[in-house]
């Protein structure tokens, strides 16, 4: 291509800036709260799937590690639920340009509590919702297991205004509501997709 046609091709078609935000969070709890969609794995692996599974079927849920450096020993995590993490991809949708700039095209935001939630603090979140006791073991800490993580909040509450509307204790409620009908709604949707296929 010679010069000129780059000239032109330049003119033409101006750079442009493309923005982006890109919004962390470590554990979403909870689901839609119409109970339509939620976690759709059968077998979690996360603390709460655990703890759930662990409580319908009667079995102790293990606490691996209790002696790490966090406010009561048991490692410690950040969790939020899905409805306040879709309030905030809306808020960072309507505000995409107020809060970037040709300067700053890039923002990551992360979204939390802010100050996290511990293995025990969780158990007890849970004993509460479901007015039952929890049965637990100790165990020791797993192969590359850490003491845990919650995120500096601080952005989201500056650019988008935003903060957890619901606690923990929701999410674990939602979440609780959700696998009593998961089983049903997934195996609904199986059967409309089936039907979906086999029509001509």
């Amino acid at each position: 291509m010679s010069g000129a046609c780059r000239a032109r091709t330049r003119a033409a078609c101006p750079v442009r800036v493309h923005l982006a935000v890109s919004l962390r969070y470590f554990n979403p709890i909870g689901c839609d709260p119409d109970l339509r969609s939620g976690l759709q794995v059968r077998q979690p692996t996360h603390a709460l799937g655990v703890m759930i599974d662990a409580f319908q079927a009667g079995r102790a849920f293990p606490v691996t590690g209790t002696d790490w450096e966090t406010r009561d020993g048991s490692g410690i995590r950040d969790y939020v639920h899905v409805h306040d993490l879709a309030r905030a991809h809306v808020a960072a949708l309507r505000r995409l340009d107020t809060i970037t700039s040709s300067d700053a095209s890039y923002r990551a935001i992360n979204l939390g509590s802010g100050t996290g939630t511990t293995v025990f603090e969780l158990i007890k979140a849970f004993e509460s919702v479901t007015g039952k006791p929890l049965a637990t073991e100790r165990a020791d800490r797993r192969p590359g297991d850490n003491a845990g993580a919650y995120p500096d909040v601080s952005l989201a509450r500056e650019l988008l205004d935003w903060e957890p509307a619901l606690t923990v204790e929701h999410g674990i409620a939602d979440s609780l509501a959700w696998y009593a009908r998961r089983d049903v709604v997934l195996s609904d949707a199986a059967a409309a997709h089936e039907e979906g296929l086999s029509r001509p």
